[in-house]
């Protein structure tokens, strides 16, 4: 009996834990074959003062259009960095019949990046269309649902009315991260069995590339079979420990948290 196998669609940033480099990593330690599909390769992330970009937009129809004969256990897309890019990870979906992950990586703290358009947005709409399950933050699904911003300490009664104009245009499983709660980091998940939440320690703190991390766990143990809010209980879990372990070191928040040394819990699970 093959493994899943998830193809991921994403950047690859040489230095900085994200995107690709963290999201071969952990669905590799989770029991999933990760088929990389680079959307670019940059030599750091966006977060650094300075970084070399090569976009790689041309190359991504050929490449995917080759693994048509291909059979996918899911499709994780992350971040796309044009509305071209966001229509090649659309048809790309369209040729498969397999699970949809989409982080609709579009913006954070209420303001979109600088790399993205109202066009963008617009197509990210659509690609949200095709997914089995989303997992937006704040900010992102109140572009989605062209909703205003209120911040990220938002009441359950709020992120509970952001869900479900988000299921009114798709009928994906949502999980609504980083809601925050005192000293509590919350994520609400709505499926079939309706709306729960998974909490975490929250850390005063913010580290590039947990998203990755997060919704790279969230697609490996939902195609291995565990439901989607046990998944999301894994993921938080494996954050707050790898958040603990980096916050006693002196990793700067840019290079992201240290989450290698703690793989291994993964393929324990």
């Amino acid at each position: 009996m093959r493994i899943p196998r998830a193809a991921c669609i994403n950047d690859l940033s040489g230095f900085g834990r994200c995107s690709l480099t963290t999201a071969i990593a952990v669905l590799s330690a989770s029991g999933v074959q990760a088929c990389p599909v680079p959307t670019a390769v940059l030599s750091k992330h966006t977060g650094f003062d300075h970084y070399v970009f090569r976009d790689l937009t041309d190359s991504m129809m050929d490449y995917m259009d080759d693994w048509n004969d291909i059979e996918f256990d899911g499709i994780y897309s992350g971040f796309l960095g044009s509305d071209s890019q966001i229509q090649a990870v659309e048809s790309f979906i369209k040729k498969h019949d397999c699970c949809v992950v989409v982080d609709p990586v579009m913006g954070d703290s209420g303001k979109l990046y600088a790399t993205y358009t109202k066009q963008m947005q617009e197509e990210m709409k659509r690609l949200a269309d095709c997914a089995d399950i989303l997992t937006p933050n704040i900010t992102e699904i109140c572009f989605l649902t062209d909703s205003e911003y209120c911040g990220e300490d938002i009441s359950p009664e709020q992120a509970i009315e952001l869900i479900k104009k988000l299921r009114k245009r798709t009928q994906a499983r949502i999980v609504l991260t980083g809601i925050a709660r005192d000293d509590k980091m919350i994520n609400m998940t709505y499926d079939s069995s309706g709306i729960s939440i998974s909490e975490v320690k929250r850390e005063n703190k913010v580290f590039s590339g947990t998203g990755d991390i997060f919704s790279s766990i969230v697609c490996a143990f939902t195609l291995r079979g565990r439901s989607l809010h046990e998944s999301v209980n894994i993921a938080g879990k494996f954050i707050s420990s790898a958040i603990e372990r980096t916050v006693t070191s002196d990793t700067s928040l840019t290079e992201g948290v240290i989450f290698e040394p703690l793989l291994y819990k993964l393929g324990e699970i």
